[in-house]
């Protein structure tokens, strides 16, 4: 049986999810198929921020900036309980009269090009006072403030999968595409299930190619009459440090090379560190940080600090692979973090939109002029509209109330459900009175009931599924009998 559809979206990172969620909320009929799980790629494995990019100022990516700052204010907007203002700390380390005056300047240009009167603005900052004398070096003894957003990646992703699917979006994760041919007047595409090996067969008359630093590969696989533009793909690295940094801030150093990197807050109890750039040509499926790169990270890093990271106090880490628009110029640091929507018709009238780089802060923005240019030849298509779209678990929700209503419940679980589900968690707890009522206890806060929430509604098909994308509980892989929770998982899954 073939199922038809509006578009068919290949790829389940930020980019695809987001065009499936704006397509569905129009009364398309979409469906989204993910060859592994949903921000298993590099969705996954960002630096964590919606920001601005106070560093592209340099490269005079102006455009840019400003529209990833709007983006960021109406994000805020959408998923305030994933997507929260932080604070990020300049510290002045051998720094001139002349560069400060230069960093002071390209703050009053990101504060001017914001549009979210919410943020904090810019300004000076003593860092010889507590909390942050006992962190910096005693060298340092000022530096600059100013405001921007962090959130969790691979949630934001699986919520925005969430939107769609409440407008009817069929979302297809572990499904091999086993054929992909122009059938007549539009796409045909035979999918099969990795897990059930079930086929399902769907047409439609557009084709999005969403699928990162995959896209060249899925070009030439299946596309491969149909030129595309060029990507550089780029590595980026992350050490997830066993350290909580003072006042909860996050801190921007420079290195010596003249890039900049990241120090925020993860979850309680760590913090996280990155990023690399180094150019990448190896396999999209294998690939680590290497060792070049922890010294990198932590050399930079401990050129300010009072107490220095060592390995030992690395508790993870992770890369991903970015695929950016090749300018032929540029190195990697420097090649811009904007997209590119590439439009083509077949003869026989068959249509293919294939994205090209981008970042997490312009997603929206991304699948916003994606639908935009598709109703071009699609005018019968619903009118778009620029709205801000809640994002489910966003509800208003009474804080105090909810701490006061399970009570039962260790602080610590009920922060991190507020954090990583919003209102979602209602979903599981409603009704519940008692620990007893929220049935195993898997170790580390994970009870049977967020656990059969996460397998009937968010897709998750294994441990590393639940562990690291739906929750970090991953970082409490030893408090957790993982052996019971893959055992269970298997068990849910088979009877489905």
């Amino acid at each position: 049986m073939v199922e038809k559809k509006d578009i068919i979206i290949i790829g389940g990172g930020i980019n695809g999810v987001a065009i499936a969620g704006q397509a569905a909320r129009l009364g398309l009929k979409v469906v989204l198929i993910e060859q592994n799980d949903l921000a298993s790629g590099t969705s996954s494995k960002s630096t964590q921020l919606i920001h601005g990019g106070l560093r592209y100022l340099q490269q005079y990516y102006f455009s840019l900036v400003k529209k990833a700052l709007h983006e960021r204010s109406l994000l805020i907007k959408m998923a305030p309980h994933l997507i929260k203002p932080v604070r990020f700390i300049i510290p002045y380390y051998k720094e001139s009269a002349l560069r400060r005056l230069v960093i002071r300047i390209g703050l009053f240009i990101y504060d001017h090009l914001s549009a979210h009167k919410g943020l904090e603005k810019a300004k000076s900052i003593r860092l010889n006072v507590a909390p942050y004398r006992p962190f910096f070096k005693k060298s340092i003894k000022s530096g600059a403030i100013y405001s921007d957003a962090w959130t969790h990646d691979s949630r934001l992703v699986v919520e925005w999968a969430l939107l769609a699917k409440q407008y009817q979006a069929t979302i297809l994760t572990y499904h091999t595409i086993l054929e992909l041919t122009e059938a007549g007047s539009g796409w045909q595409v035979v999918t099969e299930d990795k897990f059930s090996q079930q086929c399902s067969t769907y047409k439609a008359n557009i084709l999005i190619n969403a699928t990162g630093p995959w896209v060249e590969q899925f070009q030439k696989h299946y596309l491969a009459e149909w030129p595309t533009a060029k990507l550089r793909l780029v590595k980026g690295s992350h050490l997830v440090l066993k350290r909580e940094l003072p006042d909860n801030k996050a801190y921007l150093f420079e290195c010596a090379d003249g890039r900049v990197i990241f120090l925020t807050p993860y979850e309680p109890g760590y913090c996280l560190l990155g990023t690399t750039e180094l150019e990448y040509h190896g396999p999209l499926d294998d690939h680590s940080i290497e060792p070049a790169e922890i010294e990198y990270l932590l050399a930079a890093a401990n050129a300010y600090m009072q107490t220095p990271f060592e390995r030992q106090d690395i508790a993870t880490t992770f890369s991903g692979i970015r695929p950016l628009l090749d300018d032929e110029i540029h190195n990697a640091h420097q090649l811009s973090r904007d997209y590119q929507l590439q439009l083509q018709t077949s003869v026989k009238g068959n249509s293919v939109l294939t994205v090209l780089g981008g970042k997490l802060t312009t997603h929206r923005r991304l699948a916003l002029d994606a639908l935009i240019l598709l109703q071009k030849i699609r005018p019968c298509w619903p009118a778009i509209k620029d709205e801000t779209i809640p994002l489910p678990g966003s509800d208003l929700l009474d804080e105090v109330q909810f701490r006061q209503d399970y009570s039962f419940m260790p602080m610590p679980v009920l922060s991190r459900y507020l954090r990583c589900y919003g209102t979602l968690c209602l979903f599981w707890l409603r009704g519940k009175n008692i620990l007893a009522d929220l049935g195993i206890d898997f170790g580390a806060g994970l009870y049977q009931v967020e656990v059969d929430y996460l397998l009937a509604q968010e897709w998750v098909k294994s441990v590393d599924d639940l562990l690291w994308r739906r929750t970090r509980l991953g970082l409490c892989a030893e408090e957790i009998d993982v052996g019971r929770l893959k055992e269970y998982i298997q068990r849910k899954n088979v009877y489905k």
